[in-house]
């Protein structure tokens, strides 16, 4: 599968061991030339995001050290990494956890789909966006679909 898009850098932060494993063989398998870094807790990700370039992160809200709504919250307050595309990728299906997410100024939500094919369809659609203009705004995706989230939904 041959890249059309500029994603040629992706950060994982999770500290789910198994599911970095999925994600990152999901990835290599149709994405093979886009570079997958791992990081298990928010330090981590705030030292890797200053001394590497990344062009989208995917964040899991439920780490050690700081959670991800406090990571979403320092990145967009560093002028070097504000306008870094970042994915909320989270096992919550709860609507709340996805509007804070949004009002921490995520860029979209992604539910930790149930197996691999589901991963597929998600990356699929995420990798071939223009996070710069962003017309993902405001969805998220769960049980293999996207939907859009509304404060009332």
């Amino acid at each position: 599968m041959e890249q059309t898009y500029p994603i040629q850098s992706i950060v994982l932060a999770d500290d789910d061991k198994d599911h970095a494993l999925v994600f990152g063989r999901v990835l290599k398998k149709d994405y093979p030339q886009i570079h997958v870094s791992y990081v298990s807790n928010a330090e981590e990700l705030l030292t890797f995001l200053h001394e590497h370039q990344t062009d989208l992160l995917f964040l899991d809200l439920n780490m050690p050290c700081k959670n991800g709504y406090e990571c979403l919250r320092e990145i967009r307050k560093d002028p070097t990494l504000k306008d870094l595309p970042i994915i909320v990728y989270s096992s919550s299906a709860h609507l709340s956890d996805i509007q804070k997410s949004f009002i921490h100024r995520a860029d979209f939500y992604v539910v930790k789909p149930f197996n691999s094919e589901h991963l597929k369809t998600a990356l699929q659609t995420i990798l071939s966006v223009n996070w710069r203009v962003n017309p993902m705004r405001n969805h998220y995706f769960i049980n293999n679909r996207f939907v859009p989230f509304t404060a009332s939904a």
